[in-house]
Protein backbone atom coordinates (compact mmCIF):
# COMPACT_ATOMS: atom_id res chain seq x y z
CA UNK A 1 0.00 0.00 0.00
CA UNK A 2 1.83 3.08 -1.23
CA UNK A 3 0.90 6.43 0.26
CA UNK A 4 -1.72 8.21 -1.84
CA UNK A 5 -2.04 11.92 -1.10
CA UNK A 6 -5.56 12.04 -2.53
CA UNK A 7 -6.67 9.33 -0.10
CA UNK A 8 -4.88 11.05 2.77
CA UNK A 9 -6.45 14.42 1.91
CA UNK A 10 -9.96 12.92 1.83
CA UNK A 11 -9.79 11.77 5.46
CA UNK A 12 -10.41 13.65 8.73
CA UNK A 13 -7.23 14.46 10.65
CA UNK A 14 -7.18 11.51 13.05
CA UNK A 15 -8.12 9.00 10.35
CA UNK A 16 -5.51 10.51 8.02
CA UNK A 17 -2.85 10.01 10.70
CA UNK A 18 -3.89 6.36 10.98
CA UNK A 19 -3.67 5.95 7.22
CA UNK A 20 -0.16 7.46 7.20
CA UNK A 21 0.95 5.04 9.91
CA UNK A 22 -0.52 2.08 8.03
CA UNK A 23 1.46 3.13 4.95
CA UNK A 24 4.65 3.39 7.02
CA UNK A 25 4.23 -0.15 8.36
CA UNK A 26 3.38 -1.54 4.93
CA UNK A 27 6.39 0.25 3.39
CA UNK A 28 8.70 -1.32 5.94
CA UNK A 29 7.16 -4.75 5.35
CA UNK A 30 7.59 -4.57 1.56
CA UNK A 31 11.12 -3.18 1.82
CA UNK A 32 12.37 -5.72 4.36
CA UNK A 33 10.69 -8.67 2.67
CA UNK A 34 12.65 -7.91 -0.50
CA UNK A 35 15.91 -7.69 1.45
CA UNK A 36 15.15 -10.93 3.32
CA UNK A 37 14.47 -12.74 0.05
CA UNK A 38 17.77 -11.51 -1.40
CA UNK A 39 19.78 -12.25 1.73
CA UNK A 40 20.86 -8.63 2.19
CA UNK A 41 21.67 -7.86 5.85
CA UNK A 42 19.85 -4.96 7.48
CA UNK A 43 18.10 -3.95 10.69
CA UNK A 44 15.16 -1.59 11.12
CA UNK A 45 16.08 1.20 13.53
CA UNK A 46 14.46 4.48 14.52
CA UNK A 47 10.88 4.80 15.69
CA UNK A 48 9.65 1.52 14.21
CA UNK A 49 12.28 -0.35 16.18
CA UNK A 50 11.32 1.49 19.35
CA UNK A 51 7.66 0.62 18.72
CA UNK A 52 8.40 -3.10 18.48
CA UNK A 53 10.66 -3.15 21.53
CA UNK A 54 8.14 -1.24 23.65
CA UNK A 55 5.29 -3.45 22.41
CA UNK A 56 7.25 -6.49 23.56
CA UNK A 57 6.82 -5.23 27.14
CA UNK A 58 3.73 -2.99 27.22
CA UNK A 59 1.55 -2.29 24.18
CA UNK A 60 -0.18 0.62 25.96
CA UNK A 61 3.04 2.66 25.88
CA UNK A 62 3.73 2.35 22.14
CA UNK A 63 4.35 5.67 20.39
CA UNK A 64 3.78 5.97 16.63
CA UNK A 65 6.38 7.16 14.13
CA UNK A 66 6.33 8.95 10.79
CA UNK A 67 8.92 7.14 8.68
CA UNK A 68 11.11 4.08 8.11
CA UNK A 69 14.78 4.06 9.07
CA UNK A 70 17.03 1.10 8.23
CA UNK A 71 20.59 0.41 9.35
CA UNK A 72 22.70 -1.04 6.54
CA UNK A 73 26.33 -1.33 5.48
CA UNK A 74 27.49 0.94 2.66
CA UNK A 75 28.98 -2.14 0.95
CA UNK A 76 25.50 -3.69 0.71
CA UNK A 77 23.73 -0.73 -0.90
CA UNK A 78 24.22 -1.94 -4.47
CA UNK A 79 22.87 -5.42 -3.65
CA UNK A 80 19.96 -3.82 -1.84
CA UNK A 81 19.17 -1.60 -4.82
CA UNK A 82 19.17 -4.60 -7.16
CA UNK A 83 16.81 -6.48 -4.85
CA UNK A 84 14.48 -3.54 -4.31
CA UNK A 85 14.20 -2.09 -7.83
CA UNK A 86 11.72 -4.78 -8.99
CA UNK A 87 9.53 -3.79 -6.02
CA UNK A 88 9.42 -0.14 -7.02
CA UNK A 89 12.06 1.26 -4.65
CA UNK A 90 14.68 3.59 -6.15
CA UNK A 91 17.97 4.41 -4.44
CA UNK A 92 18.83 8.10 -4.35
CA UNK A 93 20.67 10.60 -2.18
CA UNK A 94 19.14 13.80 -0.80
CA UNK A 95 21.20 16.27 1.23
CA UNK A 96 23.79 13.58 1.89
CA UNK A 97 21.23 11.01 3.07
CA UNK A 98 20.83 7.73 1.19
CA UNK A 99 17.20 6.73 0.79
CA UNK A 100 14.93 4.53 -1.27
CA UNK A 101 12.01 6.36 -2.85
CA UNK A 102 8.83 4.29 -2.76
CA UNK A 103 7.27 4.22 -6.22
CA UNK A 104 7.25 6.77 -9.05
CA UNK A 105 5.44 9.33 -6.89
CA UNK A 106 7.71 8.74 -3.91
CA UNK A 107 9.14 11.69 -1.99
CA UNK A 108 11.81 11.97 0.72
CA UNK A 109 9.02 12.12 3.31
CA UNK A 110 7.71 8.73 2.18
CA UNK A 111 11.10 7.16 1.50
CA UNK A 112 13.00 4.52 3.45
CA UNK A 113 15.95 6.34 4.98
CA UNK A 114 19.26 4.48 5.23
CA UNK A 115 21.59 4.87 8.19
CA UNK A 116 25.08 3.71 7.23
CA UNK A 117 26.55 1.36 9.84
CA UNK A 118 29.91 2.27 11.32
CA UNK A 119 29.92 5.78 9.85
CA UNK A 120 29.23 9.19 11.42
CA UNK A 121 25.97 10.77 10.33
CA UNK A 122 27.25 14.31 10.99
CA UNK A 123 30.81 15.67 11.17
CA UNK A 124 30.43 16.81 14.78
CA UNK A 125 28.93 13.57 16.15
CA UNK A 126 30.88 12.25 19.17
CA UNK A 127 30.97 8.70 17.76
CA UNK A 128 30.00 6.86 14.57
CA UNK A 129 26.79 4.93 14.16
CA UNK A 130 27.18 1.41 15.60
CA UNK A 131 28.08 -1.47 13.33
CA UNK A 132 25.33 -3.71 12.01
CA UNK A 133 24.86 -6.62 14.39
CA UNK A 134 22.93 -9.86 14.13
CA UNK A 135 19.69 -8.01 14.79
CA UNK A 136 16.56 -9.30 16.50
CA UNK A 137 13.39 -10.82 15.09
CA UNK A 138 10.29 -11.91 16.98
CA UNK A 139 6.51 -11.84 16.77
CA UNK A 140 6.31 -8.10 17.49
CA UNK A 141 7.47 -7.07 13.99
CA UNK A 142 7.79 -8.86 10.63
CA UNK A 143 11.36 -7.66 10.08
CA UNK A 144 14.78 -7.67 11.70
CA UNK A 145 15.30 -4.78 14.12
CA UNK A 146 18.37 -3.43 15.89
CA UNK A 147 19.26 -4.69 19.34
CA UNK A 148 18.37 -2.41 22.27
CA UNK A 149 21.96 -1.33 22.98
CA UNK A 150 22.55 -0.31 19.35
CA UNK A 151 19.19 1.45 19.29
CA UNK A 152 20.07 3.38 22.46
CA UNK A 153 23.44 4.34 20.95
CA UNK A 154 21.72 5.70 17.83
CA UNK A 155 19.11 7.62 19.81
CA UNK A 156 21.84 9.23 21.91
CA UNK A 157 23.66 10.27 18.74
CA UNK A 158 20.53 11.93 17.31
CA UNK A 159 19.34 13.39 20.64
CA UNK A 160 16.38 15.31 19.18
CA UNK A 161 13.32 15.81 21.42
CA UNK A 162 11.58 12.75 20.01
CA UNK A 163 14.75 10.66 20.43
CA UNK A 164 14.83 11.60 24.12
CA UNK A 165 11.16 10.60 24.33
CA UNK A 166 11.99 7.26 22.70
CA UNK A 167 14.73 6.64 25.26
CA UNK A 168 12.22 7.41 27.99
CA UNK A 169 9.83 4.87 26.44
CA UNK A 170 12.55 2.21 26.57
CA UNK A 171 13.20 3.14 30.20
CA UNK A 172 9.52 2.97 31.10
CA UNK A 173 9.32 -0.66 30.01
CA UNK A 174 12.62 -1.63 31.64
CA UNK A 175 14.67 -2.21 28.49
CA UNK A 176 17.02 0.64 29.40
CA UNK A 177 17.98 1.51 32.98
CA UNK A 178 20.71 3.50 34.78
CA UNK A 179 23.13 0.57 34.40
CA UNK A 180 22.82 0.90 30.60
CA UNK A 181 25.06 3.96 30.92
CA UNK A 182 28.10 1.70 31.29
CA UNK A 183 27.36 0.03 27.95
CA UNK A 184 27.29 3.16 25.78
CA UNK A 185 30.44 4.88 24.48
CA UNK A 186 32.02 7.19 27.03
CA UNK A 187 31.52 10.13 24.67
CA UNK A 188 27.74 9.60 24.89
CA UNK A 189 27.39 9.23 28.66
CA UNK A 190 26.66 12.88 29.33
CA UNK A 191 23.81 12.60 26.82
CA UNK A 192 22.58 9.48 28.59
CA UNK A 193 22.56 11.46 31.85
CA UNK A 194 20.42 14.17 30.22
CA UNK A 195 17.97 11.60 28.87
CA UNK A 196 17.75 9.88 32.26
CA UNK A 197 17.12 13.22 33.96
CA UNK A 198 14.28 13.93 31.52
CA UNK A 199 12.80 10.49 32.15
CA UNK A 200 12.88 10.94 35.94
CA UNK A 201 11.37 14.41 35.69
CA UNK A 202 8.54 13.61 33.30
CA UNK A 203 7.81 9.89 33.22
CA UNK A 204 9.04 7.86 36.18
CA UNK A 205 5.91 8.37 38.32
CA UNK A 206 3.51 9.05 35.46
CA UNK A 207 0.42 6.80 35.30
CA UNK A 208 0.11 7.30 31.51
Amino acid sequence: MRFDRAVWSSMPGVEAAGYWMACVVDRARRFCSALDAAGVPYAVCGGLSVMAWVASRDESLVRTTKDVDVLMRRADLARAAAALTPHGFTLTEVSGVHMFLDGPEGTPATAVHIILAGEPTRPHDPSPVPELGAGHRDEHAPWVRVEVERLLHMKLLAMRPHDIAHIADLMRVGLVDPLSRDRVPETLRSRFDRALEQYVQHYRDSPH
